[in-house]
């Protein structure tokens, strides 16, 4: 049986992308992600195409071209993580799907803070409203945070200090795994004039 290859493509840099994604990558006939996601692959050989804009018509591409076109789907980071796994899952049923792991943002910035990561809350603020968020910091010791281009470092800190919280160390990874990276470490307070790239995740601990 033919399968959809969901594939979890890492934090961007080539070299974190593990043999077997790499793999099955360029055994596909086709290839869907991001621009930033396809570049990792300079050496495939079939179609690719962009994910953009809305995804019903590429759940439709899909669909024509399966099964006799080998697909695999790029999602950065891990596929369980907040990626694409559960809209493809809303159109295609499992036993045609086969996702191999990838390495999160999160996850690398966490291994480069020298931090275990078991005990933290994940979320992702992509679209989502920042009012309450201090509920799920205070409650909290550890939180790791994917953010979005208006849910900036800036703004969730801001939001933070406005709903009463303080006492929060604050480390914001830009653009990781790539040359350019950056990785901060401040206060609540000092993270409201800071600038990031639009590739960026935070964690904040509580102090002791």
């Amino acid at each position: 049986m033919s399968k959809i290859f969901i594939l979890g493509v890492g934090p961007g840099n080539p070299a974190l992308v593990s043999p077997l994604v790499k793999e099955t990558a360029l055994s596909c006939h086709l290839l869907l992600g991001g621009r930033r996601n396809l570049k990792i692959f300079p050496d495939f050989k079939g179609e690719k195409k962009v994910i953009e804009g809305k995804l019903e018509p590429l759940m439709e591409l899909i669909r024509e071209n399966f099964p006799h076109k080998r697909i695999g789907i790029l999602v950065s980071g891990d596929p369980g993580l907040y990626s694409l796994l559960p809209v493809v899952k809303g159109y295609f049923p499992p036993e045609l799907l086969e996702v191999v792991p990838g390495i999160s943002a999160l996850q690398y910035l966490f291994a480069r803070l020298k931090l275990p990561w078991h005990d933290a809350s994940i979320l992702s603020l992509h679209g989502k409203d920042l009012r309450g968020l201090s509920e799920i910091v205070r409650s909290h010791a550890k939180v790791g945070i994917f953010t979005d281009p208006l849910r900036t470092p800036a703004a969730v800190c801001r939001q933070l200090l406005e709903e009463g919280l303080e006492k929060r160390r604050v480390y914001v990874g830009e653009n990781l795994s790539y040359p350019e990276e950056r990785i901060y470490a401040l206060t609540l307070q000092e993270c409201l004039n800071l600038e990031t790239a639009e590739l960026n995740v935070m964690v904040i601990l509580k102090e002791e």
